[in-house]
């Protein structure tokens, strides 16, 4: 890339000034007034331009660092007019190998990881003022075989296919009063049973489901599956009202806590308090929640729940988390929920 010669840009604006003979002391001076206006004028404009073209190499620089390019050697990059504006695309491929073994029969399938899916996302924001920023988000996924209803008896050239929304929301962040976000989205209680520091919640967490949830108990003996429970209805972790239709409010980051509520369409809501903090050898991460889900559920209508997750600098990690789903006015038991792992 060509730098800009400054200096001889500089030199290229040349100014006249020609002296009548006899000029009075104070036109004189008011000739050299202009001239040094002038000057500075140009010595502005030369700062100017030395700062855009220090921001141009910088962001060529990162463009070169990041290896962003279409294939063919040449970096390309897309930059808005206003540095308060950013727009991002995210995405991810995560496909996975599904072994399992039912005592009757075991078979290796091809599947998209459900722990999390295939997926893209657009994420815009503005910064409206120095303390307001507006946002909205629009993130759907795209499963071919996902892990969570793969079965024995599906093993179909195409297997199960799903376009579906995960994020469909917009939000104004205040560092002094909080955020409220309204749409598609995760409630207040989504993750309360699933902190996880361990850096393995790709392949295992508390929603140990989403691995083949549509698998079914095989009958002992005849291996015969039609009927049994799967193992998606004998496991879940109880997390709260998961993604919805909703409206949230989140308190501001007051070391470490946030306080967080949600209305959910349908009449459900929920509460929850999380913290995270960062020590000398310690990193912790915890969620705790309360979920009312008695507008759309009749069992458990109502979830409390929490998980805690703590990780030393060295990789030693562990990680737990319960639940219980209650209704009042069943006569069914309590669902309860344990987890744990240490690695």
């Amino acid at each position: 890339m060509n730098k800009l010669n400054l200096s001889s840009f500089a030199a290229a604006t040349i100014f006249s000034v020609t002296i009548a003979g006899g000029a009075s002391a104070q036109s004189e001076a008011d000739r050299i007034k202009a001239l040094e206006s002038m000057i500075q004028k140009q010595q502005t404009q030369i700062e100017a331009q030395q700062k855009t073209l220090s921001d141009m190499q910088a962001a060529l620089k990162s463009v070169q660092e990041t290896g962003t390019g279409d294939g063919t050697g040449r970096n390309r990059v897309v930059l808005s007019r206003d540095d308060k504006v950013k727009l991002s695309i995210e995405g991810q491929v995560n496909r996975a190998l599904l072994f399992y073994d039912d005592g009757n029969k075991s078979a290796v399938r091809h599947v998209d990881n459900d722990a999390s899916s295939t997926r893209l996302a657009f994420k815009g924001s503005a910064q409206a003022t120095d303390d307001l920023k507006l946002g909205a988000t629009i993130e759907v996924q795209f499963e071919s075989n996902s892990s969570a209803t793969v079965n024995q008896a599906d093993n179909t050239a195409v297997g199960t296919n799903s376009f579906t929304e995960r994020k469909l929301e917009i939000y104004a962040a205040s560092k002094r009063l909080g955020t409220v976000t309204i749409g598609q989205g995760s409630s207040a209680s989504d993750g309360m049973t699933e902190s996880d520091l361990s850096g393995t919640d790709l392949v295992g967490y508390s929603a140990v489901a989403n691995s083949g949830a549509a698998l079914s108990f095989a009958t002992s003996g005849t291996g015969a599956i039609a009927g049994n429970p799967t193992v998606g209805g004998v496991f879940d972790n109880l997390d709260g009202l998961s993604r919805d239709d909703r409206l949230r409010y989140d308190t501001p980051n007051f070391k470490g806590i946030v306080l967080s509520t949600s209305s959910v369409d349908g009449g459900e809501w929920d509460i929850a308090a999380s913290y995270s903090a960062a020590y000398d050898s310690l990193k912790v991460n915890s969620k705790i929640g309360y979920a009312n889900q008695s507008g759309t559920r009749t069992f458990p209508e109502t979830i409390l729940g929490g998980s805690l997750s703590v990780a030393h600098n060295g990789g030693l990690n562990l990680t737990l988390a319960t639940a219980r789903g209650d209704d009042s006015d069943s006569t069914r038991d309590e669902q309860d929920f344990w987890y744990g792992k240490v690695g």
